[in-house]
């Protein structure tokens, strides 16, 4: 980029003219300990500045304005999916996760990122054909569940399935199971599908 090489070009030639030839790294230091403890981010120190006098942004009365941050972009945030299917047999399906990847490994409830003009239905179906190859029957919202990653922010929409047709196969997962309620305690589940396992047995025990 011409621009920015040319920034970067300006920047030595400032450096160049300032810094010392003898002791660089002294002048370096000074800099640094001048910001640590004089020019602070934050209410500097401006009446005992040794270099005020020579300070552009006193001058100019815009020395608490200084350092200018960049706007935060805002966090991104995604609606999610989840199959809680079931099986004639009373089973529930869960499936692991690639190794490689986000939550490497860990077991989940099906499902995946709602598309653009998708609806939460559409999506979990639409998902559940391209990870499984299987076809379900979406009911009611077992539960809602809000969780923030380093970088983004997901809602998990799980919803009850019942399974209609195909045999799962592992296209966008490595494993899958059929297991029962109890069951699955033996797996590692990341934080969001660990609330959805609460609320069914929750739900479980209010139907007892």
């Amino acid at each position: 980029d011409v621009t920015t090489t040319s920034a970067k070009r300006e920047l030595w030639a400032i450096a160049e003219a300032l810094v010392p030839a003898a002791r660089p790294g002294d002048y370096n230091q000074a800099l640094m300990d001048l910001g640590r403890v004089v020019c602070t981010p934050r209410n500097p120190d401006c009446v005992h500045c040794p270099v005020a006098d020579h300070c552009e942004a006193r001058r100019l009365g815009i020395q608490a304005e200084r350092p200018v941050k960049a706007a935060r972009a805002p966090t991104p945030h995604y609606d999610v999916a989840a199959g809680v299917i079931w099986n004639d047999a009373g089973q529930v399906l869960i499936a692991q996760r690639p190794p490689d990847g986000l939550l490497g490994g860990l077991w989940e409830f099906p499902g995946g990122k709602q598309e653009p003009d998708e609806t939460l239905i559409e999506c979990l179906k639409r998902e559940l054909r391209e990870e499984l190859a299987i076809e379900v029957a979406v009911g009611e919202l077992v539960t809602r569940v809000k969780h923030a990653f380093t970088h983004f922010r997901i809602t998990l929409y799980a919803y009850e399935c019942r399974h209609l047709a195909g045999e799962p196969q592992a296209i966008g997962c490595v494993a899958w199971r059929w297991v029962t309620l109890a069951e699955l305690d033996q797996f590692a589940f990341p934080r969001t599908d660990r609330h959805v396992i609460e609320a069914l047995r929750e739900r479980s025990q209010r139907l007892l």
